[in-house]
């Protein structure tokens, strides 16, 4: 029985210190090459041939109701779409598993079912590249290298492990098991994370990416298409993984999460003054234009705008310029823990904070409380693509990844939810099991579903890709906010949020009103 996970490629240390003095005096990664500029993915999309049928009533993962998608490649970020509720083809129905199991069957006529076989039998199990008749290898490329690694990018990886052993006990994928092969590729940088993807395939021989930190997802597209290589659950930091045909997001963009916590801080705090810290990177600039046109709608007036690059060493100054200029409530969107713990720290030591507050996205960890401290307290907000974290979720981590115990956060849950999401669509695949007919059944208009206490669902069709008509309902279109309340950030044994509350202003968040 094959359970165990490789570590490979490693050309950077693996631990980064947590402590926040550390993190406050310059652990932000240091001089990198950061995947700042994406790539424009390519149009041509994956061959359908011979494409697995859904049927309408849809697969549900298996013990965890987990399901997925479609694909098509578009334009970048839209503007402002007036009231989308565009409503999927398809919807992979929350059903037990022996339920989808028989509505396949019914769907797949027996000359499918033996043409597959056959070639199963033929090739003896050995489909297509890292599937044999008893394995399924995956890959991922980590940023273990960036600042806080040991408590961001590590966690992902053992979570990643915690899903997949789940998956196996359960019996695997129609009795192939599923193995991970990690690389590493320091602090996020491009030409490290292209080197870890050509090891990957032409060394390790993966099937598929699944879910890892690394700002370096962006710029992976002309590889994956030259590899046909599917993306499972990538972290969606560039809107071109949304319209990447090869790639299969299980978490809200961040252009769409800045819509949304805009439109909640526009109908909640309704501050008539505000500022903004963002990153450097386009994306991040493009998330806060998206903030900036929401609230100037709302009548609120822009009178800071803080623009943090990825190493920035400190916050002081930043912390200086908001005093200065005075905003009622702040608004940021940087994607990197590490930037506004320096900014939290250095406020209390100013003795610094907005009257109304501070609300950004990407700090849903249950680390928070130890590195924000008491400072912010009662008036910070975070918004976050899952509902916090979920009995069944917690269960898996606290059975196969115990070192993940105060360390799991948003990101370990859109993993653990690829991971399932890969199995069924692999189950659907059937024995015949190629790259092609996996990303033509992620990409079929299916509407894949976390479980009910994770409260997200995902499609991959054409509205949800592109254009201004995604569905409100799903991850693209809908989340939650979530108060910081208490430094005990670490969940509670039955997998309640500890430190965090569902805002009581707004806790549903759209990205439209």
């Amino acid at each position: 029985m094959k359970r165990t996970l490789s570590v490979v490629t490693r050309t950077a240390p693996l631990v980064v210190s947590t402590a926040l003095l550390v993190a406050a005096c310059g652990s932000g990664g240091g001089a990198q090459s950061v995947a700042e500029q994406p790539a424009a993915p390519q149009n041509q999309a994956p061959s359908t041939d011979a494409a697995p049928a859904v049927p309408a009533g849809g697969p549900a993962a298996a013990d965890t109701k987990t399901s997925a998608g479609t694909a098509a490649a578009a334009p970048a970020a839209p503007a402002a779409p007036a009231a989308p509720a565009a409503k999927p083809a398809k919807v992979a129905a929350v059903a037990p598993a022996k339920s989808a199991a028989k509505a396949v069957q019914a769907e797949s006529s027996a000359a499918d079912k033996a043409a597959n076989q056959k070639v199963y039998d033929q090739k003896n199990g050995a489909t297509d590249v890292g599937v044999s008749k008893d394995e399924i290898k995956l890959g991922s490329v980590t940023m273990h290298g960036m600042a806080l690694g040991n408590v961001i990018a590590e966690p992902v990886v053992r979570g990643n492990f915690a899903a997949l052993s789940a998956v196996n006990d359960r019996g695997g994928v129609l009795g192939r098991r599923l193995s991970i092969t990690d690389c590493d590729d320091g602090p996020g940088e491009v030409s490290r994370a292209k080197a870890c993807i050509k090891k990957l395939v032409g060394q390790d021989h993966i099937f598929s990416m699944v879910t890892a930190i690394d700002w370096a997802t962006a710029s992976l597209h002309d590889d994956l298409k030259q590899y046909h290589l599917p993306y499972v659950g990538t972290w969606a930091y560039s809107q071109t993984e949304w319209q990447d045909p090869y790639m299969f997001p299980t978490h809200m963009s961040m252009i769409h999460e800045a819509m949304a916590g805009a439109h909640w801080a526009a109908n909640v705090v309704k501050p008539k003054t505000y500022g903004m810290i963002c990153l450097t990177s386009p994306e991040m600039q493009l998330a806060c234009a998206q903030v900036q046109r929401i609230m100037d709608a709302s009548g609120a007036k822009l009178v800071k705008k803080a623009d943090i690059s990825i190493s920035e060493t400190s916050m002081s100054t930043e912390v200086l310029a908001m005093r200065a200029a005075n905003p009622e409530h702040i608004i940021h969107y940087v994607i990197n823990p590490a930037t506004m713990s320096k900014f939290m720290i250095e406020a209390a030591q100013q003795g610094y904070y907005p009257p109304k507050g501070i609300s950004g996205n990407h700090l849903a960890l249950e680390v928070l409380g130890s590195i924000f401290g008491k400072w912010p307290t009662g008036r910070y907000w975070t918004n976050t693509t899952y509902k916090m974290w979920g009995p069944e979720f917690m269960a898996t981590m606290s059975k196969y990844a115990r070192g993940n115990r105060g360390t799991n956060h948003h990101i370990v849950q859109a993993g653990y939810v690829a991971i399932n999401v890969f199995a069924e669509a692999a189950k659907v695949v059937g024995p015949n099991l190629t790259r092609d007919r996996l990303v033509a059944a992620l990409g079929n208009g299916t509407v894949w579903t976390a479980d009910a206490s994770l409260d997200q669902r995902f499609s991959y069709a054409a509205a949800e890709r592109t254009g201004d008509n995604w569905s409100h309902d799903m991850g693209q279109g809908r989340e939650f906010m979530y108060r910081y309340d208490s430094t005990n950030t670490v969940s509670s044994p039955d997998g309640t949020p500890t430190g965090y509350s569902p805002d009581p202003g707004q806790f549903v968040i759209y990205t439209w009103k």
